[in-house]
């Protein structure tokens, strides 16, 4: 669930073109099934039918109403979860009002999430509630990756998180929804429409799903692809459906899957002067993202690619472990996505070559100066949700031994095997399973790259994994066609601190000595605009402040005062056409 911020980014000058089709029309609802007599056999469970209707008051949207149709379990007491917690966001329960339960008597559990129910055994109820926003304002670039539910007046996009109640331990259980209830005009979208298709839906699958509309929803389709948009951003929308059927198409071959219902959801966060931000998150038949309105086309191309390949990984190739034990695994579950978002990006010809040394490149510079780049594992599985820093290192060693490791399998099988093969390997490993497959990706990978041919990677995976040690990738991990070379070069330093600066809307918190300093920023100026790239100490910063009445340009390299050694790729020089399509296709895997 990649996110990224940029404090006080330059605006994009992109002019704002808008081509939405219209929303495609809507089947009528179908209706909601009515649980069948408490003697009905138990052999097949019946469905847990789910509604969704929208709530206005004085016509402003204001809430979600929710109605669970279901079987009560066979001992008389059902445990009903509530939405609870979802990425950052944290006791979502307190979200829900009127909630009232038809056929059975509610009682609270020592887990303020739950709602003990009891009835008659196998008794159907009817659970109804609503949902209110977790936000008062439309969500902006600078509120980071909405988890909490967002219900504004004339739209809403929530995660099924953070939405759905459901029976404990019934996730498995054949599942229905609909949608009713909208005014004319008020167009809905969801990955929980392919329930009414070929594919027979589980309680899970509502739970893991993602909900979108409003007056203001455009769609698109081809074939059972599907973009849901909301927002005026400055790239069309065609182009966005364009670059994410490209995106899907290229994935899709590469796993050898045909087409199948797919929903890619865009929502609005307000751009603020001096501010992007843009992120998503992966559903297993869907992705969703959320992205400022000055988001530019190009900065989209990694966050499709990366949320579509997590249809795959970690979800086909052995899943990943739940709880706070989630974070171990994430070097396979983000850091192999990375890898192969840049390599597919690359094969499908949506980057060249110089992108993908580039998004390289900047993932090295963040590897090799953050300030955590030697925690061991042991501290991601601790802070993932709760440190960005922690949160981005799986994402940076992944990408690094999938390389090196990819590097040992091919000079080990002289060249007839690489990553592509273990990863194949395992989905169908997985698939082959007859029984829901328990371990995590992470583990199911090693065995499966032994098996093909590979060396024993658990020296690799104590060291830098479980140790946290650095890892140094050989100068030619890539070929011919890049070369990996050492430098060094200063640490990033704007000089002030940006979370007070965002505060108190002024600079605050100006270290004295820094080059800001020495440039001439003082605290209490306000930055108008800003020329940089964060992160990287080489590249000069261009400030447009107001310095009491009047505004000034201040320019500095943001360099402090240490010195760290990192690594960097170079494309060969002097590359001629024909060499040039050589490089992307070694460079890809092709």
């Amino acid at each position: 669930m990649p996110r990224r911020s940029l404090p006080l980014a330059p605006l994009s000058h992109l002019a704002l073109v808008f081509a939405a089709a219209c929303s495609a029309p809507r089947p009528a609802p179908t209706p909601v099934p009515e649980p069948q007599p408490a003697d009905a056999p138990a052999s097949t469970p019946e469905p847990v039918a789910y509604a969704l209707s929208p709530v206005f008051e004085k016509d402003a949207l204001v809430a979600l109403q929710v109605e669970l149709r279901l079987r009560g379990d066979a001992d008389g007491l059902t445990r009903l979860k509530l939405p609870d917690h979802w990425g950052t966001a944290r006791e979502l329960w307190t979200l829900m009002r009127d909630f009232t339960v038809e056929g059975a008597t509610v009682s609270p559990d020592d887990d303020p999430s739950i709602r003990q129910l009891a009835a008659a055994p196998n008794a159907p109820l009817v659970v109804r509630y609503r949902v209110v926003s977790g936000f008062d304002h439309d969500p902006h670039a600078q509120d980071g990756q909405p988890f909490l539910p967002i219900i504004r007046p004339t739209w809403f996009d929530v995660f099924g998180e953070a939405l759905f109640a459901f029976p404990e331990g019934r996730e498995d259980d054949p599942a229905t929804f609909v949608w009713r209830d909208a005014p004319a005009g008020f167009h809905f979208a969801s990955d929980l429409e392919h329930l009414a298709g070929a594919r027979p839906g589980v309680v899970g699958d509502v739970v893991e799903s993602v909900v979108i509309g409003g007056p203001g929803l455009r769609t698109r389709a081809d074939g059972q692809v599907r973009v849901a948009i909301l927002g005026d951003y400055d790239f069309g929308h065609d182009a966005f459906f364009d670059l994410s059927l490209a995106v899907i198409a290229s994935q899709r071959e590469f796993w050898g899957d045909k087409d199948a219902p797919f929903l890619i959801t865009l929502a609005p966060q307000k751009r603020i002067e001096g501010s992007m931000t843009y992120g998503g998150t992966g559903r297993s038949d869907a992705f969703t993202l959320s992205v400022a309105e000055n988001a530019a086309i190009a900065d989209l191309r990694h966050l499709l690619a990366h949320e579509y390949f997590h249809t795959w990984n970690a979800r086909q190739l052995g899943g990943q472990a739940e709880g706070t034990a989630e974070g171990a695994g994430k070097w396979f579950a983000e850091g192999f996505t990375e890898f192969y978002t840049w390599r597919l990006l690359l094969r499908a010809g949506i980057y060249s070559p110089e992108d993908f040394v580039t998004a390289w490149n900047e993932a090295l510079v963040e590897y090799w100066t953050s300030p955590v780049r030697d925690e061991p594992n042991a501290r991601i599985v601790a802070d993932y949700w709760n440190d960005h820093a922690v949160s981005r290192l799986p994402y940076r060693r992944g990408p690094l031994l999938a390389a090196i490791w990819e590097q040992r399998l091919r000079q080990a099988t002289a060249g007839a095997r690489d990553l592509d093969d273990v990863l194949q390997a395992m989905r169908a490993k997985v698939q082959a399973s007859p029984v829901k497959f328990a371990p995590d990706a992470a583990s199911v990978f090693p065995p499966v790259y032994r098996e093909l041919g590979g060396p024993d990677i658990a020296a690799d995976l104590e060291r830098f994994v479980d140790q946290g040690t650095a890892i140094r990738m050989p100068a030619d991990v890539f070929g011919p066609c890049v070369r990996v070379v050492d430098s060094v070069r200063r640490n990033f330093e704007r000089g002030w601190d940006v979370d007070a600066t965002a505060a108190a809307g002024h600079v605050a918190g100006l270290r004295k000595g820094s080059a800001a300093w020495r440039a001439g920023l003082r605290d209490g100026m306000k930055i108008l605009e800003r020329d940089g790239k964060p992160g990287d100490s080489t590249v000069p910063y261009v400030l447009r402040v107001r310095d009491g009445k009047r505004e000034r340009i201040i320019r500095f390299k943001p360099e402090g005062d240490k010195e760290i050694p990192l690594q960097q790729l170079e494309l060969a020089p002097g590359l001629t056409p024909e060499r040039r399509a050589a490089c992307a296709r070694e460079l890809s895997g092709a």
